[in-house]
């Protein structure tokens, strides 16, 4: 029998093994003052010593100067216990000049290197730094360094949204339970308190804490009402997700009826809800909602799952003949994708990021069906990360003017490291993508020659009973009952042509086939 997939591939609530022991959150202390630690007169007169030619540049009014000096510190190793402040020194001086990307990766390594006597003159740079990434498009470069040291959120201005961003990076590296308790630093009232919720949801789930992740979402939407559609329709299919996840498959359902019919997210509701009737036994349920997948106006949209969950419906069905029409329609449409997915494995990861970006911005196709290439045309992460390589190439033909210092030679390779680090990261996510449809085209379309087998099994089964009883096996009756149309409704029946305002709205009526005495057996066979 073939193997059907299921949500879990789509699903931000499927069941996901623990990926590591949990690191410990490092406790946040309460704001007392924002001065910097006290120093001993010894550590004083080592940073007065350190700092010297940087106070004198500053002093003088030469700002690039006093960069230089900033990156002698930073260079020595024997001055480490004051990188942290000569990093965030280096940050200011750099976004003065005009070069924020630059400073951004300046204040990150700040956060990366702060000690215990800068520590608060660090985490006052924190407002600029996330203002400064959110304007070039990398806040994902401030993650790491906040996961890592939640020490810096020292005023409640800022804790909210360094622990979003912490809470970000635990969810990357599968850390759910560091993520929850780092998520509990957003407080109600935090402008980032909605989105929290919706992140705290996301990892419930993925914890299988079902009912907790509801209210998560409930908190979330109760609260984001300034928020734009697409946020609300975010919300209320991964409240879907939720009930699924849970098994409950009515509720499911009826949420995954409430996301908008123009939301990016309501094909994906469809595909989804149809699992949920399917679940319920209501084959002609799941055929409503998988008939317009087959129609053109799905024809840029990568759902193999649609057509074979379309398959085994019609086989549980006892639709045989169409069941062997559908296998051949799916061969056909899939086969040629597969092969072209397989041909991009040699591809690297910048080819595969300029591709991606091509297709994002002007709509132009390389090799790959359009199928592969829509999701990342829309997903937000991927156009952020763009803006972002495109914000460093911009920022790296402006450094020309700063390249007679010598400053200039660690600020462009730091960018040059962030942009290139960006491009591996994006363009490694959309092949290792591009290698799962791969290996998953794969197996359905094997497990398509084998339902075949299958569905001649079954007729075989038919045969033998239909011989052994010496009578021909009669179709399953069903109740015919006749539907009142309600008013002001009116009723097309469909006749193969597909109608733009039709969609979503379909009704399948399909009377099963199987004989009264074998249709358990094939749903069980």
């Amino acid at each position: 029998m073939i193997r059907t997939a299921t949500l879990a591939g789509l699903l931000l609530c499927a069941s996901t093994a623990w990926a590591g022991p949990k690191k410990p959150v490092k406790e946040v202390e309460k704001p007392t003052a924002d001065a910097p630690a006290e120093m001993s007169k010894k550590e004083a007169k080592v940073r007065g010593q350190a700092f010297a030619q940087y106070d004198t540049e500053i002093a003088a009014g030469s700002k690039t100067r006093a960069a230089d000096a900033l990156v002698l510190i930073v260079d020595d190793p024997t001055l480490a216990e004051f990188h942290g402040e000569a990093y965030a020194r280096l940050g200011d001086i750099l976004g003065e000049l005009s070069l924020p990307y630059a400073s951004l990766c300046a204040y990150a390594k700040a956060f990366e290197t702060a000690s215990d006597t800068n520590i608060a003159e660090v985490s006052i740079r924190v407002p600029k730094a996330i203002e400064i990434a959110t304007k070039v498009g990398d806040l994902a470069l401030l993650q790491k360094p906040f996961a890592g040291n939640l020490g810096l959120a020292r005023t409640d201005d800022v804790r909210g949204q360094m622990a979003y961003l912490a809470a970000k990076e635990n969810v990357r590296a599968g850390q759910w339970g560091t993520a929850s308790a780092v998520l509990k630093m957003v407080r109600e009232g935090d402008p980032l308190w909605a989105d929290a919720k919706v992140l705290e949801g996301i990892v419930l789930n993925q914890q299988e804490r079902h009912e907790d992740a509801l209210k998560a979402f409930e908190a979330a939407a109760r609260t984001g009402t300034d928020k734009d559609v697409r946020w609300t329709d975010s919300v209320q299919i991964n409240t879907a997700r939720t009930w699924y996840g849970s098994g409950n498959y009515p509720r499911a359902i009826e949420a995954y009826s409430r996301v908008t019919r123009g939301s990016a997210f309501w094909p994906d509701a469809q595909f989804e809800r149809a699992w949920g009737h399917f679940r319920v036994d209501d084959f002609n349920g799941a055929l409503a909602q998988l008939l317009p997948f087959d129609s053109a106006f799905f024809s840029k949209w990568y759902f193999p799952e649609a057509d074979l969950l379309r398959i085994y419906s019609m086989f549980l069905l006892c639709k045989f003949p169409e069941s062997e029409s559908q296998i051949d329609h799916f061969k056909d449409k899939y086969a040629p994708v597969h092969k072209a997915l397989k041909g991009w494995n040699d591809k690297s990861e910048l080819e595969t990021f300029e591709a991606a970006k091509l297709y994002m911005q002007k709509g132009k196709l390389t090799e790959l069906p359009e199928m592969i290439w829509r999701p990342w045309g829309e997903e937000e992460r991927f156009a952020l990360s763009v803006k972002a390589v495109d914000s460093a190439h911009d920022e790296l033909k402006r450094m020309k003017r700063v390249e007679a210092n010598p400053f200039s030679d660690s600020a462009k390779s730091w960018l040059e490291a962030r942009r290139n680090a960006v491009i591996k990261a994006e363009g490694g996510r959309i092949k290792e993508a591009f290698g799962a449809q791969e290996s998953e085209l794969l197996d359905m379309l094997t497990n398509s020659e084998i339902f075949i087998l299958d569905i001649l099994r079954f007729k075989q089964k038919m045969f033998e009973e239909a011989a052994r009883t010496g009578k021909e096996l009669e179709a399953a009756r069903s109740v015919k009952r006749t539907e009142r149309i309600r008013k002001g409704w009116q009723e097309w029946p469909f006749e193969g042509e597909f109608w733009a305002d039709e969609i979503g709205y379909y009704k399948v009526d399909i009377v099963p086939e199987c004989p009264a005495s074998m249709r358990q057996s094939v749903k069980t066979d």
